[in-house]
């Protein structure tokens, strides 16, 4: 290629980007390639840039309109994921579609599925359902994850499982029954032993090692604990000191590699980071063996053209923009490992800000700590007893593991976490260039003016905002005053039955706190002890600190709520007639008069108050009775109603609405919740008052600023009957 190969690659992406987005990006390098290499390879950027829009076109029609899934599954084994009772498959379709699907199993299929090392056929009734995606802002998407990642856009209806074992026919069930056999044999470890096994050695993290995982993520360094290309160098390196000891020539042993590499894209999930190193570590071999002289820059084009060719949105995703990123970053600029672990944290920076609105100012300190004892300790000591796993070997790791845990549990406690908000993409990508221009150049000035620039964009919000997240059967409402000045969060949603691993207080409010720049919650108020609106309290004071909470005397001796009060700065009990001073939020208890665990609903916390000069009355779970008997004496004029009971027939009564007159109704119900919430009834009295309503099950999230009312499922509206 005579390092034409970047040229090309941004020729490619470019057209891609036009397609796929976003759109000025694509653009820009198209410019950027033209400018620059319009005088020697401009027929083989055409052609490249012509391949990139076919490509985009292509995936564009599928991303609208995924092809659906028809026919018996086949599963891998390794495609199994097991829980109480139930299972998680993903496979393919007779069609040759992948999809998903959850089903009962029975103890006996259960031990079954443990054991599997074959494939399996899934017979799968009725239509399939679409993925669903996030319904709040800045809340992780998974339907664009799986769609993204494998193409998967459709489950199965949960049903019993029907499925029968398949016969081993091609060389990957080969390798995946391989994986399976080895991550059965790593079930025999300690527990501690097995997870980080199966996490270094497979990339498989399972849900127990979720709280590890969580401190990984704090201190910055969750990438030491995937299967990335400094672990892959670090074993083809201790391979080529065996073979040289050995006197095998080099020769064989890299064939042996180029043959063998691509297994372990089937023995370990094939994310970016792996794909990119196995393609990286394969080409330059061939490069070697085949002389086709390529330039290290040409290698690494050719690979990331290759990947986006199979998978065109891989750079729109935090794991793919990193592992080509940081390559990019030790490849052009090489140095000592203190060095390198500043480059790649610096380089990091603006794309783990823009993914998950922190970032860790030790990140660097623990790179360079932890990088050689995970590949020159602990990498080789689990491959070492998942060959040998000697009792006294394992138990001694084990010990070793969890003092280091415990270590960097504490360290996770440093000072140093910064909640810096979300980043516009362009904000992002130009924090990116900054920091590459400044490792070439050494010129740091526009790096601080960036930072400033980006801090400001990301924190300073003039205007007042009301969120009301959808948590699903629940209720959530953020109010934030301008400039920071206040933010008051009253319930947290929840569940009333069952469990969740990611509830909507950690995946949705907690991730938008953090995106807004907000790094303690001012106030909490729970409106009384119902699951629906207080289950994810405590999990969400675990994860957010809270300087006080405000809640009923009643509802104070409730043990979910003490649990919560035991964790916050400090807890008030407040009924009608107190004040609510939350910073530049100013809000009146209307409900109840008197605190009594009786009735719970009757209970419940009711707040009215001027939000941005419009007068709100955020009603909890307050009845009929309490709208006749303690909110229409007072007369209170309303603009905007938290509509009682999430719509339930039982609350906003029709002659509550004709005192009170508002102009909007805000529902906040679960999407085909059991309940039927909200009632028809209460949905026609809504109409009849001429009361325009919005729903969280229809648009999702509904924030209002500026006296506007945005949706996240429809984007900029009005509020309609």
């Amino acid at each position: 290629m005579n390092r034409q190969g970047v040229f090309w690659l941004a020729a490619f992406l470019g057209a891609l980007l036009l397609c796929l987005g976003p759109r000025w990006l694509g653009g820009l390098l198209l410019a950027w390639a033209l400018l620059r290499a319009w005088r020697f390879a401009l027929p083989a950027m055409a052609i490249a840039a012509a391949l990139g829009l076919a490509l985009g076109g292509w995936t564009m029609r599928r991303t609208a309109t995924p092809p659906v899934p028809s026919g018996p599954a086949r599963v891998l084994p390794t495609g199994w994921t097991l829980s109480e009772g139930t299972a998680r498959y993903v496979g393919t379709a007779a069609n040759g579609v992948p999809i998903s699907g959850f089903v009962t199993v029975t103890p006996a299929q259960a031990a079954d599925l443990r054991t599997l090392t074959t494939p399996s056929l899934v017979t799968w009734t009725k239509a399939p359902e679409r993925l669903t995606g996030a319904r709040n802002q800045y809340e992780f998407d998974y339907a664009a994850y799986a769609w993204q990642q494998s193409g998967l856009a459709y489950q199965s209806v949960a049903q019993p499982l029907v499925w029968q074992r398949l016969a081993v026919s091609t060389p990957i069930d080969w390798l995946a029954g391989l994986r399976a056999r080895l991550l059965l044999r790593l079930g025999r470890l300690p527990d501690r032993v097995q997870a980080y096994a199966k996490g270094l050695l497979f990339g498989q993290m399972d849900a127990d090692f979720a709280a590890q995982r969580q401190t990984f993520a704090d201190l910055g360094i969750l990438h030491l604990f995937s299967v990335s290309g400094l672990h892959l160098f670090a074993l083809i390196g201790a391979l080529y000191a065996l073979t040289d000891r050995l006197r095998l020539p080099k020769e064989g042993v890299d064939w042996a590699l180029i043959g063998g590499l691509p297994t372990l894209l089937i023995l370990i999930p094939p994310g970016a980071g792996i794909t990119r190193a196995v393609g990286l570590r394969l080409v330059a071999l061939l490069n070697a063996r085949l002389h086709w002289h390529l330039t290290q820059l040409d290698c690494f084009s050719l690979v990331l053209g290759l990947n986006l060719a199979v998978q065109p949105y891989v750079l729109h995703t935090m794991g793919g923009q990193l592992t080509y990123l940081l390559c990019g970053v030790l490849m052009l600029a090489p140095g000592s490992r203190l060095t390198t672990a500043w480059r790649l944290t610096l380089a990091s920076a603006p794309v783990v800000i823009a993914q998950t609105f922190r970032f860790h100012l030790l990140s660097a300190g623990f790179n360079w700590l932890l990088m050689p004892v995970f590949e020159l300790g602990l990498m080789p000591a689990l491959v070492l007893v998942t060959i040998w796993p000697q009792p006294q070997l394992t138990a001694g790791l084990e010990r070793l593991i969890e003092v280091g845990e415990r270590g960097l549990t504490a360290a996770s406690g440093l000072p140093g976490q910064v909640i810096f908000g979300a980043l516009p993409t362009a904000v992002a990508v130009l924090g990116v260039l900054v920091v590459l221009v400044g490792l070439a150049r050494r010129r740091w000035a526009p790096l601080v003016v960036w930072v400033g620039v980006a801090w400001l964009i990301a924190n300073v919000h003039p205007a007042w905002r009301v969120t009301m997240f959808d948590v699903g059967q629940g209720d959530a409402i953020l109010i934030e005053a301008p400039f920071k000045q206040g933010t008051l969060l009253i319930d947290t949603g929840g569940r009333g039955f069952g469990t969740s691993s990611n509830p909507p207080a950690k995946r949705a409010i907690v991730n938008y706190l953090h995106a807004r720049g907000i790094a303690r919650l001012d106030a909490l108020l729970l409106t009384h002890p119902d699951a629906d609106h207080m289950g994810d309290a405590a999990l969400l004071s675990d994860l957010m600190p809270v300087t006080t909470l405000y809640t009923t005397p009643a509802a104070a001796t409730d043990a979910g709520i003490q649990a919560v009060a035991a964790r916050v700065d400090r807890a008030v009990q407040v009924q009608a007639g107190a004040a609510l001073t939350v910073g530049a939020i100013r809000l009146e208890v209307v409900s109840p008069l008197t605190s009594s665990t009786a009735d719970k609903n009757q209970d419940s916390l009711v707040v009215y108050g001027k939000i941005d000069n419009e007068r709100w009355l955020l009603t909890g779970d307050a009845d009929e009775t309490v709208e006749q008997s303690v909110l229409m004496p007072q007369n209170l004029d309303v603009d905007i109603l938290k509509a009682g009971h999430h719509g339930s027939k039982t609350s906003t009564s029709a002659a509550f609405l004709a005192q009170i007159t508002p102009t909007t109704a805000l529902i906040s119900a679960g999407v085909d919740n059991r309940y039927g919430h909200p009632n028809p009834e209460t949905l026609a009295r809504l109409d009849a008052a001429g009361v325009a309503w919005l729903n969280t099950a229809d648009v999702g999230m509904i924030w209002r600023e500026n006296h506007r009312f945005m949706t996240y499922l429809k984007g900029p509206r009005d509020a309609s009957r």
